[in-house]
């Protein structure tokens, strides 16, 4: 395999290992609400918590299609990294998951299995942000932290001529690290301090992620915003191509790029999942 498809830097190997399992979203990794989190730590802190959801008000309030009963969400802790503090508790009159980075990264996944014939339509989704930093970009290489992210993946069809040498690459590369290959696709609804809202941003290490900016800048700050979104439309604006199946949904606060301490609370999630309109 080329060298040109690798990075050189051992600063980028951590953050393309990073990519690889922040991507994975039904990558193996400790359950949110199993003892294995006891063993994820801080640098230089007392061992982070378990993330407890099952019977919590947020976790009951949610109405994700797709995702079995019996699915817990999954805390992914990253190799070498400190872990963001997710917790589920209630904020501003909803129930909310409280996330706080403190120059860390972490996921919470929950893995789907969509109904055959059948794909992701619409996602309501709610953020509480207090605040934004302004060296966030999420364009950039080494500077792609950003205050609060969900995170869908996709299946689909790796031979059809839109996945490069690069592509298939990464995804081996992940079926190593994480167990899973790079999913087909995956899109990130952000909000974000400098790029204007519908902006479409490539991840700055693969194509195969497409960041949509759903809402921009500091107007609406200390207070809940709904987001409702159609999933195939923006797939489409994206990627250019339909969906496949929605096999992942992901929750991501980080900071780890920057150092800094960045927080949000997502409120409840509602995932519909229906046959494609064309």
């Amino acid at each position: 395999m080329s060298s040109a498809l690798f990075p050189r830097s051992p600063r980028l190997w951590a953050c393309l290992l990073a990519l690889l399992l922040t991507a994975c979203a039904n990558a193996p990794s400790p359950s949110a609400n199993g003892a294995d989190d006891e063993a994820a730590t801080d640098e230089d802190g007392p061992k982070q918590r378990p993330v407890v959801l099952d019977g919590t008000a947020w976790s009951a309030s949610n109405h994700i299609d797709g995702a079995a009963p019996s699915t817990p969400w999954e805390h992914q802790v990253f190799v070498s990294r400190r872990p963001t503090r997710y917790q589920a508790t209630e904020h501003a009159g909803r129930p909310a998951l409280r996330a706080e980075a403190l120059g860390s990264n972490s996921t919470l996944n929950l893995l789907l299995k969509p109904a055959p014939g059948t794909v992701a339509r619409h996602l309501h989704f709610s953020l509480f942000v207090p605040a934004l930093n302004p060296g966030f970009d999420l364009g950039e290489k080494g500077s792609d932290d950003a205050v609060a992210r969900l995170i869908l993946s996709f299946d689909g069809d790796r031979y059809n001529g839109t996945w490069k040498a690069r592509d298939h690459v990464i995804s081996e590369l992940s079926g190593l690290i994480a167990g899973k290959p790079l999913p087909y696709a995956s899109i990130m609804y952000v909000w974000d301090n400098r790029y204007p809202a519908g902006t479409v941003i490539p991840n700055p290490y693969t194509g195969r992620i497409r960041q949509i900016v759903v809402e921009s800048g500091t107007a609406r700050l200390n207070q809940w915003v709904d987001f409702d979104r159609d999933v195939e439309a923006d797939f489409r604006m994206a990627f250019g191509e339909a969906p496949g199946p929605m096999i992942g949904l992901g929750l991501m606060t980080d900071s780890n790029n920057s150092g800094a301490s960045v927080s949000a609370w997502y409120g409840p999630l509602e995932l519909t999942m229906a046959p494609p309109t064309r």
